[in-house]
């Protein structure tokens, strides 16, 4: 399986391309307006339900890849937990609201992103990071990279705005860019 790793200053990223995963939404556009071919994801993704993901398997500690759409080319959705934002006081189960530093790519801790159109030897065609909602971590084994982490729990009322990824990892929202949302979901590795 390829992979592609994305190194970001704020939160690490990194992608395996192909994993596997469940049906899909049909695409929409998230724009009001836009050409339903642009923004490439689901308008709102609405209650997704539960899904399995795959913890740490691209080489980010503490992280979980979950494919939310699985036809060619797979949309995932990447969380991804570091020792700062709402988890400064070190990674631990609980409820955490995406706001202030987690609200913000460049700086999160809880770092909520989904990876649209990802090609094998390209990487996502685009990212959406989110920028508001609520996360609940039920169980959490942080590890260090030689050691896959266990991570479960929920999110409720995400929304996300699609971001340009800089070489140096910053991010900046794009100006007119799509948004999404997840109504909920519920994961688990």
């Amino acid at each position: 399986m390829r992979s592609v790793v994305l190194a970001c200053t704020a939160c690490s990223l990194a992608l395996v391309a192909g994993a596997c995963g469940d049906s899909s939404p049909a695409v929409i556009d998230a724009q009001p307006g836009g050409d339903p071919g642009e923004c490439l994801i689901a308008g709102d993704y609405g209650a997704v339900g539960s899904k399995t993901g795959a913890a740490d398997s691209t080489g980010t500690p503490n992280s979980i890849t979950i494919t939310l759409a699985a036809a060619p080319p797979p949309d995932d959705l990447f969380l991804s937990l570091a020792a700062k934002g709402a988890l400064a006081g070190g990674i631990a189960p609980g409820t955490y609201p995406i706001t202030g530093a987690d609200a913000s790519f460049n700086t999160c801790g809880l770092c909520v992103t989904i990876l649209a159109h990802i090609d094998e030897t390209m990487g996502p065609a685009k990212f959406f990071s989110a920028d508001s909602g609520t996360v609940t971590i039920s169980t959490v084994t942080p590890t260090a990279q030689s050691t896959p982490s266990e991570i479960s729990g929920s999110a409720q009322d995400l929304h996300f705005v699609e971001v340009n990824i800089g070489t140096d990892g910053s991010s900046t929202p794009v100006a007119g860019g799509c948004t999404t949302r997840i109504g909920s979901i519920t994961f688990g590795d």
